[in-house]
């Protein structure tokens, strides 16, 4: 009589390593994909700056005397954190002509004490 041969196990683990294969370059393509499409827009963003423009007179209006100094101190402090964010921040007195979605108004921002 023959010796009998083991026949060896059928390994199943390409399966396991495809379903485990397809997320990752689902992910990777996904990835690379919002990397591509992002890119002019980092590159509009570095080259031309957002814009607000502040109008420091108006938003001093009504404003006691005695308070003007810290309104002006609150609104530097803003245009100090609003250009570390990489936005370019001017004077309404200093622009001659602008769309008006680029200007903050007293009435966009609350008033000092409220969140």
């Amino acid at each position: 009589m023959p010796p009998e041969r083991a026949v060896p196990e059928v390994r199943k683990s390409g399966g396991i390593l495809l379903l485990a294969a397809i997320p990752l370059v689902a992910l990777a393509g996904g990835y690379l994909g919002a990397e591509i499409a992002a890119r002019p827009l980092r590159e509009a963003i570095a080259t031309r700056p957002p814009l607000l423009i502040i109008d420091v007179a108006a938003a001093l209006d009504g404003i006691a005397p005695e308070d003007i100094g810290g309104a002006i101190a609150d609104l530097e402090t803003t245009a100090a954190r609003l250009a570390d964010g990489g936005v370019l921040v001017l004077d309404a007195q200093a622009v001659l002509a602008a769309p008006e979605d680029v200007y903050v108004r007293p009435r966009d921002v609350p008033s000092r004490g409220q969140p």
